[in-house]
């Protein structure tokens, strides 16, 4: 195995209080050995156990875990910056129930890579991802997502959505794209795959039972939205009798590992049952903010132990995919709706960013922090830049000062995905030329002439459904 040496005046590692390797390391060091982490420690201790490994990295660097991105849509990866003038209902009927119809490999591909440099540029490792299509594509659309992933060196956990409800096909064309994912996510080497579900309201009775009975049956964990806005939660209790948590839970959804996206109107019963049933939680601040949707109740989850994690969200409802910005406005609004400074600390915000995230996925056994035996998923931040040339305190400087241009190198599985501040396997400039005519086939095919400028558009922001 080839061993690495990535030297830093601060290594962040996320770890639990316990553990063996201390939450924050002061002139620190992680060793590499091939796609594994094998020591963590100080940078004088691991150089001198090790004097022949390569060094990478300076004394003013800060080093973290990869950050995991617990919910997004690189089915949006086309229609970034599109109607923002519409609440989550409105946004779903003029632009993503236009756009879904159309999809296809070449698109999920094109999308996927443009929107895969921005993740992995703001330091994300792991991307958990629902790719929406309704009705299902002719030909299976999310190998796409798998061979970009591949082709990007960036971990995914892959799923799609599709529901029946007005398109009265059941669930079978759902059940063969699931089987194209499923099978192109085991044959590669980032990918690995869970049932999506899109939210209650997209599916009959038959086809929701039927994603419930496939889960359990194949040991697949779920990715689902949950209680986005409120809307949902009455439409669900007037159709089933129960909120859609408690309809999940009636239905045996929760017999698998579950990450439930947005959780904004959750009640304190729906609370418990994500607690006790050990649902993690992807929680989407910017996105929700965009789409008016609300603010979840992230201090009530974590006090309950319910393991809560950061997303993106799609590049259609969150428009950037910069996850350190979605970090900081973790932050930011827990501070806001209680008006409390202490509302969330920028270390708390940078747990739920790292091994908070890979709880809710139940892959902290894997990733998330920096312990011996876990993946080679780190992200260094340049402490040469002038952002970070004074750190007073190494989470603050992380959560609230710095941004994707101090993200200087990106270790996925011991490989640089990242390299001083570039994407190492793919050609930028090729990808953003490839997505320039499939985006503008999209706005025709979708109809979203006057939503968009490629064809002339768009409105005063005025338009709705």
């Amino acid at each position: 195995m080839t061993q690495t040496l990535i030297r830093a005046g601060w290594v962040l590692t996320a770890a639990p209080d316990g553990a063996a390797t201390s939450a924050a390391i002061r002139d620190g060091a992680v060793l590499l050995d091939g796609d594994r982490i094998a020591a963590v420690g100080t940078y004088a201790d691991l150089a001198a156990a090790h004097p022949d490994a390569p060094v990478r990295g300076s004394a003013y660097d800060i080093v973290t875990p990869g950050f995991v991105n617990t919910h997004g849509h690189f089915s949006e990866g086309l229609i970034t910056g599109i109607g923002s003038q519409y609440t989550l209902w409105e946004w779903l009927t003029a632009l993503i129930g236009r756009v879904n119809p159309v999809m296809t490999r070449d698109k999920a591909y094109a999308g996927t890579v443009l929107q895969g440099i921005q993740l992995l540029r703001s330091g994300v490792t792991t991307a958990n991802d629902m790719f929406c299509a309704d009705p299902v594509p002719d030909e299976p659309a999310t190998p796409g997502v798998v061979q970009a992933l591949e082709d990007l060196g960036l971990r995914g956990v892959v799923s799609f959505g599709s529901g029946d409800v007005d398109r009265d096909f059941g669930a079978t064309p759902i059940l063969e794209e699931f089987e194209a994912l499923r099978e192109a996510a085991a044959a590669s080497r980032y990918s690995t795959f869970r049932v999506g579900v899109s939210s209650i309201g997209r599916y009959t009775d038959d086809t929701w039972q039927e994603h419930v009975d496939y889960a359990v049956a194949g040991g697949h964990g779920v990715h689902v939205h949950f209680h986005e806005v409120r809307e949902e939660v009455t439409a669900a209790r007037q159709r089933t009798g129960r909120t859609a948590i408690g309809h999940a839970e009636a239905t045996g959804m929760f017999q698998v590992p579950v990450i439930a996206a947005h959780s904004v109107w959750v009640d304190r019963e729906d609370r418990e049952r994500y607690a006790a049933n050990g649902v993690g939680v992807a929680h989407n601040p910017v996105a929700n903010g965009i789409l008016a949707s609300g603010i979840a109740p992230i201090a009530e989850l974590r006090a309950l132990g319910v393991p809560v994690g950061i997303g993106v969200d799609g590049p259609a409802s969150n428009d950037s995919q910069d996850f350190l910005q979605a970090m900081k406005t973790a932050a930011l609004l827990a501070r806001v709706r209680d008006l409390q400074a202490t509302a969330m600390s920028a270390r708390e915000a940078f747990e739920m960013g790292t091994i908070g995230g890979a709880r809710a996925l139940r892959m902290e056994d894997e990733i998330g922090s920096l312990e011996p035996g876990k993946r080679a998923d780190l992200v260094v931040l340049d402490g040469d830049s002038p952002t970070l040339a004074n750190v007073h305190d190494p989470y603050q400087a992380v959560v609230f000062v710095a941004g994707s241009r101090e993200v200087r190198d990106v270790w996925v599985d011991g490989e640089l995905s990242v390299a001083d501040g570039d994407v190492t396997r793919v050609d930028v400039r090729e990808a953003v030329e490839r997505a320039r005519p499939l985006a503008r086939q999209l706005v025709a095919e979708a109809g979203l002439e006057r939503l968009s400028a490629l064809t002339g558009g768009p409105l005063d922001g005025t338009e709705r459904p």
